[in-house]
């Protein structure tokens, strides 16, 4: 990586608020691109919008808890009660904003007539935000370290 991206990047992760937007941004587009993709494979494969909702649901939570907790909310308790505790409220709050979205996508597809993979897209938007929020809010407000600079990232100390 150049000098100047290294540069850039260090500055923006460096401020809190910017560390965490970017990494969730960075790490939604990811959990949104696996979401996605699985959807669309298991469409192709024959599952109805439900089954292969459900499923590649399951690939991007796992994804995004792995990702959230350790780059983005930075808990760093891996201690078995913490990450029940805190795994248990992602799913919670995951799978309450499945509904929302698995109602959304139905509502989108069968009585306004959209395209599966195009309201895929859309809720997928709502998705991120609602998911934003619940994070930060529910699941790893309470256990978080503050922002660690990116220069410290993947150091043994870094916590």
């Amino acid at each position: 990586m150049n000098a100047k991206i290294r540069n850039i990047l260090r500055n923006v992760c460096e401020k809190p608020l910017s560390r965490e937007v970017f990494f969730y941004t960075m790490f939604g587009i990811f959990t949104t691109i696996i979401g996605i993709a699985s959807y669309v494979v298991f469409i192709y494969l024959g599952f109805g919008i439900v089954v292969a909702n459900t499923i590649s649901h399951f690939f991007a939570i796992v994804f995004a808890y792995i990702t959230n907790k350790i780059w983005v909310f930075e808990t760093p308790s891996f201690s078995v009660r913490i990450v029940i505790a805190e795994f248990t409220k992602f799913l919670s709050s995951r799978i309450a904003i499945y509904i929302i979205d698995t109602l959304l996508l139905m509502a989108l597809v069968y009585v306004l007539f959209y395209g599966p993979l195009i309201s895929r897209i859309f809720t997928s938007i709502i998705v991120v935000i609602l998911n934003y929020i619940a994070s930060k809010k529910i699941v790893f407000g309470k256990n978080r370290t503050g922002n660690m600079p990116i220069a410290s990232l993947g150091k043994k100390d870094g916590y």
